[in-house]
């Protein structure tokens, strides 16, 4: 699995793309606090995040030279998302119905379950297609570049990770957490980077919606990680990693924020056979008043 890197030159790009890029390397060239590769760290067993990160674990999709390795995270006892780029093939969106394994971060300590759980696509944008090389900065594919599988059995003593409520509005004060498992590390595991910055904000004029951004170093194998906020008692996800953008050695990670794929997982959640869940979303305490209707 490849995470996909936005090239720095905007080579091939639409003008507003362009545009956008072009202020981003500004922006980075400019900041001191834009991450590196090596603010990225093992989750040590003894971390405050250790026992908080059981839900999110590994997806396998294919086999042999077709084998895609990624992240993924549990926002039910039987429902993994993740990235859509990392179930599809080229040239072709997602297929439901398509193979997938699923390796929580818990397994390790569950000696009575047996891993991977195997599972099934169940949702995913179709206006998502894979291609060998993108172009570059993509508003139109960013926002469609997720997925939802279905396990064949529920998980259960791993407490799934809740998505942060659609309408929820996102200060550019905001801090997040993003975790994954990066590909090519000497030491495995679960890495992970604490307070990045929120970059979805306007640039060049331009609206970022349906796209996050944030200084968050992040590297090839982390497509479908979780991009976290944390409110002091609970880890909630506000998105999904799906890139990398780069400008020298300073890293953003772009992301897919959970308004852009919320109805279409909730139904599916909903009418599972496996494990039919209520609303998978929650209102973090560090925003505040809650809403009474979504």
């Amino acid at each position: 699995m490849k995470f996909l890197r936005v090239p720095a030159c905007g080579a091939g790009l639409s003008g507003a793309a362009h545009a956008l890029i072009g202020a981003l390397a500004i922006l980075m060239a400019q900041a001191v606090w834009s991450a590196q590769d090596g603010d990225l760290k093992l989750v040590e067993p003894d971390s405050g995040l250790a026992g908080r990160l059981a839900a999110v674990g590994r997806v396998h999709a294919g086999h042999g030279a077709e084998l895609s390795m990624a992240t993924g995270f549990l926002v039910s006892a039987c429902h993994v998302l993740t990235a859509g780029h990392v179930l599809a093939k080229t040239g072709s969106p997602v297929r439901l119905g398509a193979e997938a394994r699923f390796i929580p971060g818990g397994a390790s300590t569950r000696a009575n379950a047996t891993f991977p759980v195997y599972g099934r696509v169940v949702a995913a944008s179709q206006q998502f297609v894979m291609s060998v090389a993108p172009t570059g900065f993509d508003q139109q594919r960013i926002p469609n570049d997720w997925a939802l599988i279905e396990l064949d059995h529920a998980i259960v003593g791993i407490d799934p990770i809740r998505l942060l409520y659609p309408a929820a509005p996102m200060a550019s004060d905001i801090v997040y957490t993003v975790v994954g498992y990066p590909l090519g590390q000497r030491r495995q595991g679960l890495f992970a980077q604490e307070h990045c910055r929120n970059w979805s904000t306007t640039h060049a004029g331009m609206s970022l919606k349906g796209v996050m951004i944030a200084d968050c170093a992040v590297q090839s194998g982390m497509s479908g990680g979780p991009v976290l906020l944390d409110d002091g008692t609970n880890l909630i996800a506000a998105g999904i990693l799906v890139e990398r953008f780069t400008i020298g050695q300073k890293v953003m990670a772009i992301g897919v924020p959970v308004a852009a794929f919320a109805e279409p997982i909730e139904t599916a959640m909903r009418d599972s056979e496996i494990c039919a869940a209520g609303s998978p979303f929650a209102w973090p305490g560090i925003l505040s008043p809650t809403p009474s209707t979504r």
